[in-house]
């Protein structure tokens, strides 16, 4: 069986989205630091160095994520076997 790994963690977006991703599911973005993914944060407040001029007001959701086979990278996406998403779904991995 596959592993897994569940964590609380958390997703910043608008109102608008924040309502529409609970009336249906999460879809992964087209882009992003790491490629096209839903990403999440380990807190339920944006850090400051996060925010930029879009960011005005927002929602925040919590979710029970199964992490499934994490990836390790650093903080550009880069790891031993290549770069970003793309990179670790092809070496098997789930998350990173």
């Amino acid at each position: 069986p596959p592993r897994r790994h569940v964590m609380p963690l958390y997703h910043t977006t608008s109102p608008e989205v924040a309502e529409l991703i609970l009336a249906s599911e999460f879809k992964p973005g087209r882009g992003g630091w790491c490629g096209g993914a839903i990403y999440f944060i380990d807190t339920p407040t944006l850090p400051k160095t996060k925010y930029s001029i879009h960011t005005l007001d927002g929602a925040v959701i919590e979710a029970k994520v199964d992490m499934g086979r994490m990836a390790e990278m650093d903080r550009h996406c880069d790891a031993s076997f290549g770069h970003g998403l793309p990179s670790a779904r092809r070496h098997g991995y789930d998350s990173i």
